[in-house]
């Protein structure tokens, strides 16, 4: 018969790091939190009406031109390591258009950023005001790849200024980025053709990439928020519900309640959430469930890792 044991494990271990901050990706998990204030990239009208009847404050920092703010394809006079793609697939909360959608060109690399201008001599080229940021403001991002032929690793980098002091958090959904030697920690899953999010407060942030330290200041600008998807042309990621926020409670550290995993010679039971995703060492998902119960006795001996909401667990199969 086979033996199952249950192991706490630390949030900071490598195996973990891929499941740990995934979340449904639904503005319904962030309101159940208790949700204060939201700076948003992309946001369907239905997720803003949703924040906004939670009581949050809720305030575009996305593309606006005339306020000095675009997403800018980068690779030099051409300016064209990302080509658009087709958003026309159903939004996170099965709205219609309006993500993000990128498709990788023929460069050999390929990025992208969300930049905000600052010009004191024009009242209307401001930056933005993150002076409300702090520890406990968390970074919210849904994504997936609508052809289903996404990048391995994709790179994410926020709040990147260094002339006003921000230096950037730099970390990866999929496999760990190699950014030239220079190696972003994972955060995420890898891409896949379902939305999927992750949720992650800037203390976390710190903790993953020590040297993270943002800027919060009233006129902030530069990236505030760009990507790289590596260099095989045709690749594709699409982004959708992009933005920060803070709880109505500091310190917060999820946006789900406590979650307390069973394990039985058959299943792995949770109370506190529903859903259960089951992923290998390489952070491989094995098998997942949208309920409270996952059967495991079909699976091979060896070492896994359990994720109900944002809790994290090893599980030992011998």
């Amino acid at each position: 018969m086979k033996k199952f044991t249950l192991i706490a494990m630390s949030a900071m271990m490598a195996v973990a790091a891929n499941a740990q901050y995934n979340v449904d990706p639904s503005t319904e998990l962030v309101v159940k939190g208790g949700v204060k204030t939201v700076d948003y990239i992309t946001l369907s009208d239905g997720a803003i009406a949703d924040l906004e009847k939670a009581g949050a404050k809720v305030n575009y920092v996305g593309p606006a031109a005339e306020l000095g703010r675009n997403l800018w394809y980068w690779g030099g006079a051409t300016g064209n390591t990302f080509n658009p793609g087709d958003d026309s697939f159903p939004r996170v909360d099965m709205e219609e258009g309006g993500y993000v959608s990128v498709v990788v060109s023929n460069q050999g690399w390929s990025g992208a950023g969300f930049a905000v201008d600052y010009n004191e001599a024009d009242p209307n080229v401001q930056g933005i005001d993150l002076s409300h940021f702090n520890d406990d403001t968390r970074f919210h991002l849904a994504y997936m790849t609508p052809t289903g032929n996404g990048p391995a690793s994709i790179a994410l980098i926020l709040l990147d200024k260094s002339e006003i002091g921000s230096i950037p958090a730099k970390v990866a959904l999929g496999t760990a980025f190699d950014d030239n030697g220079a190696i972003f920690p994972t955060i995420g899953n890898a891409i896949n053709d379902d939305w999927q999010g992750i949720d992650i407060s800037f203390a976390d942030l710190k903790k993953i990439y020590p040297t993270f330290k943002p800027a919060c200041v009233d006129h902030w600008n530069g990236n505030l928020l760009s990507f790289l998807g590596g260099g095989i042309e045709g690749q594709t990621i699409a982004f959708d519900a992009i933005y920060f926020y803070s709880n109505t409670m500091a310190g917060v550290e999820s946006v789900e309640a406590d979650v307390d995993f069973v394990v039985t010679a058959n299943t792995i039971n949770v109370n506190g959430a529903n859903g259960i995703a089951l992923y290998n060492l390489g952070g491989q998902l094995v098998k997942a469930t949208d309920g409270s119960v996952l059967g495991i006795s079909s699976l091979a001996k060896g070492v896994y890792v359990a994720k109900a909401g944002n809790k994290v667990q090893k599980i030992v199969i011998r």
